[in-house]
């Protein structure tokens, strides 16, 4: 279903948002110093627009933050030794599975580009 929004897309996006608020950043200045329209923010917010990687790129650029922070869930700052060790064990296997997302796409695209040749 071509809808359907992934787990890593959601945490991007909710990474996005949050980063975006915290900073007091509007929707619109994202928007211009990202080189996308504000519309394309706000449905991307609510998960109407899926970003592509070179506008997460530029995003994360606009926000003044690492790319692989958007990837990164949460942690609670609070956390015990032991949700620490579950936490260290979800990153692992999160940057797998960006790592994954993105050769996967990379491969897609690399394709469509080698057949237009």
């Amino acid at each position: 279903m071509e809808n359907e929004i992934s787990p890593l897309e959601k945490t991007v996006i909710d990474n996005i948002r949050r980063i975006r608020q915290k900073k007091g950043i509007s929707q619109t200045r994202l928007s211009i110093f990202s080189g996308t329209s504000a519309s394309y923010i706000g449905l991307m917010e609510t998960y109407k627009n899926i970003p592509k990687l070179s506008t997460i790129e530029r995003i994360a650029q606009a926000l003044d933050v690492p790319v692989l922070q958007l990837f990164c869930e949460q942690s609670n700052a609070s956390s015990t030794p032991e949700e620490s060790s579950r936490s260290v064990s979800k990153k692992k296997m999160m940057k797998e599975q960006v790592k994954n997302e993105i050769l996967n796409r990379l491969g897609t695209e690399l394709d469509t580009l080698l057949n237009m040749l």
